[in-house]
């Protein structure tokens, strides 16, 4: 009995500083860094990007190893169009926690507005590779795929962002929008297929026919 209840210690021990060891770097930052974070949030979401890049900066020089903080600062630039330094850090939220998928997600949206296509869309399936379940990196794959005219790529990307979450934002008109934009560059031959199919077959049928005949004759 008294074996049985010291392995359970052990192993309650084991477990706690497990979740210590995991949890450090959260636990590590200060109450003052998580609320000058969450003012940074509250900024964004306000339009004060000005403000909020203070604010995120201000969490960063208190919690150096803030990813989240980090990946506030790089949104709040890209919305204030400071590209460059958005990427930059984005840069170092993503060398903090390379398997942070809004700091993937994120990146996307900054390569985006740098014209970088092919770069955007790696980040978005990078975010994938990491969370197969997020919608929002599917979404932004279907947009992406959309915009460099790989229609039935971006459908495929938007019916999985609909299996996910059917009433995800905006869903339903990017996808028909893709389709309509894959239907209106498809060649007159491609979308007429099946009716041209039809016609070639009686054409053949009635050639036949007509041989047959003067055959007889």
């Amino acid at each position: 009995m008294v074996m049985n209840t010291h392995k359970i210690l052990c192993t309650g021990f084991f477990i706690l500083l497990l979740f210590v060891l995991c949890t450090m770097p959260v636990m590590g930052y200060s109450a003052e860094a998580a609320d000058r974070f969450a003012q940074g949030n509250a900024l964004l979401k306000n339009k004060n990007y000005t403000q909020a890049i203070g604010a995120f900066e201000e969490a960063i020089i208190l919690a150096p190893d803030y990813y989240e903080a980090w990946n506030g600062k790089a949104d709040a630039l890209n919305r204030a169009q400071h590209f460059t330094e958005a990427l930059a850090a984005s840069d170092n939220a993503l060398a903090l926690n390379p398997e942070y998928v809004q700091g993937w997600i994120n990146r996307g949206y900054i390569l985006y507005n740098l014209g970088r296509t092919n770069d955007e869309l790696k980040a978005y399936e990078k975010a994938i590779f990491i969370d197969p379940s997020s919608p929002e990196a599917w979404f932004n794959k279907g947009y992406s795929l959309a915009g460099m005219k790989r229609y039935d790529e971006a459908i495929t990307a938007f019916d999985t962002v609909r299996s996910l979450e059917p009433n995800y934002p905006n869903l339903a008109a990017n996808r028909r929008i893709a389709e309509q934009s894959r239907d209106a560059a498809s060649p007159w031959y491609v979308k007429n297929a099946v009716t041209l199919g039809i016609i070639a077959l009686f054409a053949v049928i009635a050639i036949a026919w007509f041989i047959s005949v003067r055959k007889e004759h």
